[in-house]
């Protein structure tokens, strides 16, 4: 009772006056001191116009840090360790064997309707079609590995394949593209035996020029042009994809194509980029649930291609052929619980519904399609060099052999001719593929974008401002919350006594 009294001796102007003249900020207490009226106005008239300006670098502030502005920190790391070698797909750019497949295009034909041999291009290009979304109809029924009878098997393409010294096992991953045909794709993690060997050519085991020999991946492969079609690319090479480890090879943007009678170096360097926004580390809910393994890294590409599969299934009941790809690498189950085998098959080219993809908008029917929270892109530099010399000739020509009649031996199901075994020598340039992928002497660039606003550089932002315009900081709020404190005391304290006077 006796602080309410006591509140009750001092005016609301006494209390304001006296927080006034001991106010924390200058300006403030310079009002409060004024000995003047003319005195009291300057300072009135200084003290709103340093807050004006004060109020507008605050409202910068608060709107660079809710517009997310961000910035990007360089720097440098050496990459050289087996474990960060990147994955390697190769492929045949001719997708089938000619010879096996056009034996199966006659015996196809009906009895008496054209018995000549010869099959013209555009009778081979509908059975090519036929034969290619068969396969892919295995894959979307659920088939993981589906047998590509006419397809380059691995030991058809793969001479040698050597990393770190080391032999490779020949259990590369496999992957069919209906523009590719057989894929594989190698990975150091799994596909590398344990034992280093000494069976090595100098070349193949000679030391890098800064004495490094453990990130290097020899690969020597055959190209079999014999066996191309006069109807598909009239180019010889191999494709191949360098791209990160458990990434789907296809969608990767860095292919290069490997030319016979040459051995190929291909140098590549690393630029790794991570993001702070909106971005996804691990596949959506949505993708864990449709494909076999976790393991298979998330791209937005990826999101894209399954988002478009949705769109296609909706608007056409039916699959893009391109998109059938991804199939082989789906959940078993997830063909089980779905109506994907029993309503929807591969859309036809000529479908006019297909038409209806260019109405395909990414940003808005694919929103959880974020971009990745880290990016590695492999610049790649090459050069060249003839293959086999004159010298080395004989080895390599007795070392492929020698591998196609094992290969044949082992594996019955080989589509090696005998013919082909014995013609090797004046083919032997024109299907020959070396090529040596190691890292490149520079350093691994590593962009990591960070928010150039936090919320702590907003708060000290805003006191920076208060504290240069108007000097008030933090306890000076509290000591305005002080003098309200008072001010409502003093007139809660007047309308109590005026009530029990009354």
């Amino acid at each position: 009772m006796s602080s309410l009294k006591d509140t009750t001796t001092e005016t609301a102007s006494n209390i304001i006056k006296q927080w006034l003249f001991n106010s924390p900020s200058h300006g403030i207490r310079r009002i409060g001191r004024a000995k003047t009226f003319l005195a009291t106005l300057f300072w009135i008239y200084i003290f709103w116009i340093f807050t004006i300006l004060m109020c507008a670098f605050i409202y910068t502030a608060i709107i660079n840090y809710i517009t997310h502005p961000t910035k990007i920190h360089l720097s440098i790391r050496q990459y050289r360790d087996p474990t960060h070698f990147p994955a390697i797909t190769f492929c045949n750019i001719n997708p089938l064997q000619n010879d096996g497949f056009l034996n199966d295009v006659r015996k196809s034909r009906l009895p008496g309707r054209n018995t000549s041999l010869h099959v013209n291009k555009s009778e081979y290009r509908k059975a090519f079609s036929a034969y290619i979304d068969r396969i892919l109809a295995a894959q979307v029924n659920g088939e993981t590995h589906p047998f590509v009878q006419w397809g380059f098997k691995l030991d058809d393409l793969l001479i040698r394949c050597i990393f770190n010294k080391r032999f490779c096992y020949r259990n590369l991953t496999q992957l069919f593209h209906p523009s590719y045909g057989n894929c594989y794709t190698f990975d150091n993690d799994n596909n590398v035996q344990e034992k280093e060997t000494n069976e090595l050519r100098h070349d193949w085991s000679v030391d890098d020029d800064i004495g490094h020999n453990n990130y290097k991946l020899y690969l020597e492969l055959f190209l079999h042009q014999p066996q191309y079609n006069e109807y598909f690319d009239g180019r010889a090479a191999f494709r191949i994809f360098i791209h990160r480890k458990h990434e789907v090879p296809i969608l990767s943007q860095n292919s290069l194509f490997l030319r016979p009678n040459k051995y190929t170096k291909l140098s590549f360097s690393q630029s790794i980029t991570s993001f702070s926004g909106q971005c996804r580390n691990e596949l959506t809910d949505d993708m864990k649930q449709i494909f076999r393994t976790h393991k298979i890294r998330y791209t937005q590409a990826l999101c894209y291609k399954l988002c478009k599969k949705r769109f296609l299934e909706t608007q056409c009941k039916c699959i893009e052929p391109t998109l059938a790809v991804f199939y082989q690498f789906f959940n078993n189950n997830n063909f089980n619980n779905t109506q994907t085998t029993k309503n929807i098959s591969l859309c036809s080219i000529d479908d006019e519904c297909l038409s209806q993809s260019i109405y395909f908008n990414s940003s808005e029917l694919c929103q959880e399609c974020l971009p990745e929270c880290e990016i590695i892109q492999y610049s790649v530099q090459s050069s060249y060099a003839r293959y086999p010399n004159p010298k080395a000739y004989p080895q390599v020509l007795k070392r492929v052999q020698t591998h196609f009649r094992r290969s044949t031996q082992v594996n019955s199901s080989s589509n090696t001719s005998n013919e082909l075994l014995t013609n090797f020598r004046p083919g032997l340039r024109d299907n020959i593929v070396a090529v040596e992928i190691s890292a490149s002497p520079y350093a691994t660039e590593i962009l990591t974008e960070s928010p150039m606003y936090t919320w702590v550089d907003l708060i000290s932002s805003i006191g920076g401002q208060t504290g240069l315009w108007i000097g008030v900081s933090l306890i000076s709020f509290v000591e305005i919350t002080e003098l309200l404190h008072l001010l409502i005391l003093r007139f809660y304290a007047y309308f109590f006594f005026s009530e029990a006077k009354k």
